[in-house]
């Protein structure tokens, strides 16, 4: 079996090749973002030199359209990213390869890899959360992302204000929802320091908890998962999970009984290779 996997990150892509998508893809290469035309076709250049490729699974910076009913399915949406907005991945990646292929996002492509391989195996329902640059959820159900009608952005959300922070939000669209509070672009505004550099300041780190608690609630009440996974440079702090754990327990206030959020928060186990193990599972299933 030869499955090609493509993580696509506005900063970077990430393109694979894997035997087996539980084992260390056996070749991969990192792809600067630049223009469409450029990073595509260095994707399809790379995967051009690997006889045998049988499928490609991609999981993608968004927001991407996965609305399978519509025309432009797997192009990239109105983004800041600038000449991504309309992008073809999808249809210029099938088109390049000839090979089956499909999309979804880099979160839902986490999400699959975490319950799979990670540290949601044994669960069947996973939520999954990274905490960087911006915000993303996702939700896998026995395995499959539990999608809507089109890309979801849970981490736009809006929160309630925590007591004594008058931080106005980051946000450029909402200000003050969940990414424009908690994301590490708002902490290095809200703190005007690195968060790397606050490490030792809990202060920091106890107001970030409260904010991602009331995602972890809103998981809570909508989906009832088994366990709610923190990835990303600022959800793999260390003692992040057991912060967001405590303060997700006194935010749902007993509800609705004895012991509601124990055990429901844990930190991600594939680090920053989730979403890239993701395509390749989405690879492996076109077969």
């Amino acid at each position: 079996m030869t499955l090609a996997a493509l993580e696509a990150g506005g900063t970077k892509f990430r393109a694979a090749i894997f035997g087996r998508p539980d084992e260390a893809p056996t070749d991969q290469i990192r792809i600067p973002t630049t223009t469409p035309d450029e990073t595509i076709g260095a994707c399809l250049d790379f995967f051009g030199t690997h006889t045998g490729i049988e499928a490609l699974g991609i999981a993608s910076f968004g927001p991407v359209v996965v609305d399978r009913a519509a025309q432009n399915y797997g192009s990239i949406g109105a983004t800041p990213k600038p000449g991504w907005s309309g992008a073809e991945l999808l249809g210029r990646l099938w088109d390049g390869l000839g090979v089956p292929c499909d999309i979804q996002t880099d979160v839902e492509g986490a999400a699959v890899a975490e319950a799979k391989l990670g540290a949601g195996r044994g669960h069947s329902r996973v939520g999954y959360v990274t905490v960087g640059t911006g915000i993303g959820a996702a939700l896998a159900v026995d395995g499959v992302p539990y999608r809507g009608r089109d890309h979801t952005e849970m981490g736009h959300v809006p929160v309630r204000r925590v007591d004594g922070d008058t931080f106005g939000g980051g946000c450029p669209f909402h200000g003050d929802c969940l990414e424009g509070m908690a994301s590490g672009p708002a902490i290095a505004q809200r703190w005007q320091a690195e968060p790397a550099s606050l490490d030792d300041n809990d202060a920091v780190w106890e107001l970030e908890a409260q904010y991602l608690a009331q995602l972890v609630s809103i998981y809570h009440y909508s989906f009832s998962p088994d366990i709610i996974l923190f990835g990303g440079g600022v959800g793999t702090r260390p003692q992040m999970a057991a912060r967001i754990q405590a303060a997700t327990i006194s935010a749902l206030a007993g509800y609705p009984g004895p012991g509601a959020g124990e055990g429901l928060v844990a930190t991600a186990g594939l680090g920053e290779d989730a979403g890239l193990y993701g395509a390749a599972l989405l690879a492996q299933s076109l077969l």
